[in-house]
């Protein structure tokens, strides 16, 4: 199984695990069921924030409450491994509470990042395909482009094409005239 993540939701999702050094990082992905449209950074209060992450009850409802509001699927968790591998810990497969739930593990280890996801069963830990999808398919916030936004983008590029023809035609020099042959 294969999911499709937009680089910029990738991005923020490193971008937060950078900030919370040398704690780990953590929050909620959502989107389609195929593609990781959105990412929710939460506080991590978990006892032990270098070693383990923990959602706060309230931070994660309200969380869940805005990406149904998006009309997004909550398709897992992502957190970071600041001084380990993308690879789930003892502590990471025993307090997974859905085992229907991704986990998105992102390691800081090496100087360029790592992300790894993970699907944890109740007896197994599988790893699944992440494809980074570098077209410009989100906006700034990660959330997808409209079909509105999309034709406005296609539009603004048709109008400029045009606009730099036009310029271009006016700024030529007048033809030279031809004379006729004797």
């Amino acid at each position: 199984m294969a999911i499709r993540i937009p680089h910029g939701v990738a991005r923020a999702i490193v971008d937060d695990a950078r900030a919370q050094v040398p704690n780990e990082a953590c929050g909620l992905i959502a989107g389609d069921g195929k593609t990781i449209q959105s990412a929710i950074p939460l506080s991590n209060v978990a006892s032990s924030k270098r070693s383990s992450f923990s959602f706060a009850p309230n931070e994660q409802l309200g969380a869940l409450k805005r990406l149904d509001a998006k009309n997004l699927v909550w398709m897992g968790v992502y957190h970071s491994h600041p001084d380990s591998a993308a690879i789930p810990s003892m502590a990471d497969v025993e307090g997974v509470g859905d085992h229907g739930l991704l986990q998105l593990i992102v390691s800081l280890k090496n100087s360029k990042p790592e992300l790894q996801l993970w699907r944890i069963g109740a007896s197994s830990v599988t790893p699944l395909e992440l494809i980074y999808d570098t077209q410009l398919d989100a906006g700034f916030d990660g959330t997808p482009l409209s079909q509105l936004q999309r034709a406005a983008i296609v539009a603004a590029a048709i109008i400029s094409v045009i606009l730099m023809l036009a310029i271009s035609f006016t700024l030529l020099p007048p033809a030279p005239e031809i004379s006729p042959l004797p």
